[in-house]
């Protein structure tokens, strides 16, 4: 998921959520914490505004060549009163579209699939209703969101029963019961079916779960001991930060991850990110002709977010240059990911409410904390 495309919650999940809302919670001025001993006053000023706005907690960690650096501000968990710690695990949501489209492309530079693949290739009728045709729509456009497909997750069914576990098909199935928004190729619409598709398409090429494919390309190789891909399971491997939805409350722990997958399922830490955005944007992952498919862009503006969309990456333009990565949205949970071509500068920024997705006060100082961040 992401953009928080997910508006509607179910009577269970308000009622658990409300549950949990109702411990006082603690002051949310905790005070700003740094672990790596060098805070950078400019961040931590605009960290401490996010968190003057209503966010419960921010982490923002930033590179500067060999210098890297966290900044913390706020609460990883409200009913305790716990500091935000720039260690715990965060739902990093759609930036999980980065990891599966680079699979995907390794997969194309060991000649196992073809970016021109039709979907129906791999997965035959699996999307031929309505108006949408699998036939017309290939694996490169799925990855560069222009294959016209409706986005599943405002369907309020998702949301019926959010610990429920979907199967990829069933995600598909509710997209594909509304007629295609254009032509393959002739636009461009976020759509997490795109990316579920990809991963369907992942483990037909492979044979394998996404999830084992994660871990032997990437997972393991980038030592990414944090990083975790759970399909059902609503815990957390080990200690996270908790994510509060508007007046649900702590909603952490309350959906299930099958709803997002490979267009949003990933577990991680801003270090963990960090590394393998460095890793992929220098060329550590892919060989220059699929770097070059990657970063092949479009300009668009998804929902406010304005940016050059790529296959499962984008590039922002900030006041220092561009920056390259994916923001991801989960209930509870926001994160922010930019990194420079040549991986010297970086920036991740998550904190852990869902209610200011449209506030003008808070997206305003979001956009200057993101530029401090990854320019100052």
């Amino acid at each position: 998921m992401a953009r928080m495309t997910v508006r509607v919650l179910s009577t269970a999940l308000a009622a658990a959520a409300l549950t949990a809302a109702a411990v006082p919670a603690a002051n949310a001025a905790a005070g700003p914490r740094s672990h790596s001993g060098r805070l950078d006053a400019k961040v931590q000023e605009r960290a401490d505004k996010l968190v003057a706005d209503g966010a419960p907690g921010v982490i923002v960690m930033t590179r500067r060549g060999g210098r890297v650096s966290h900044v913390t501000s706020g609460v990883s968990d409200k009913a305790t009163g716990a500091p935000m710690d720039a260690r715990l695990l965060v739902r990093v949501a759609s930036v999980t579209k980065t990891f599966t489209s680079t699979v995907v492309l390794q997969l194309a530079a060991e000649h196992r699939l073809s970016l021109d693949d039709t979907v129906d290739e791999w997965l035959p009728g699996l999307v031929r209703a309505n108006g949408n045709d699998g036939s017309k729509i290939t694996v490169r456009q799925l990855l560069a969101q222009t294959s016209g497909l409706n986005d599943y997750t405002p369907d309020p069914r998702v949301m019926t029963d959010p610990s429920r576990t979907w199967t990829p098909a069933e995600l598909v199935a509710i997209a594909t019961e509304t007629p295609p928004l254009y032509e393959p190729g002739t636009s461009w619409n976020y759509s997490n079916t795109n990316y579920i598709l990809a991963g369907m398409i992942i483990e037909k090429a492979t044979g394998h779960e996404v999830g084992d494919e994660f871990r032997r390309r990437i997972f393991t190789p980038l030592g990414l001991r944090h990083t975790s891909y759970p399909t059902t399971d609503t815990a957390f491997p080990g200690p996270y930060v908790h994510g509060y939805y508007a007046e649900y409350g702590d909603v952490s722990t309350l959906i299930s991850p099958s709803s997002a997958r490979t267009s949003g399922g990933i577990v991680s830490t801003v270090d963990d990110v960090a590394r393998f955005h460095r890793a992929l944007f220098t060329g550590r992952l892919l060989p220059a002709k699929q770097m070059r498919e990657m970063r092949t862009v479009r300009p668009v503006n998804d929902d406010g977010v304005v940016e050059d969309y790529g296959l499962g990456a984008a590039r922002i333009r900030f006041s220092c240059g561009y920056a390259w990565g994916h923001d991801g949205g989960f209930p509870g949970y926001r994160t922010w990911t930019y990194t420079s071509r040549d991986g010297n500068r970086q920036a991740i920024i998550t904190y852990n409410e869902s209610k200011y997705e449209h506030d003008e006060t808070f997206r305003a100082d979001l956009a200057k904390a993101a530029d401090t961040a990854f320019c100052a």
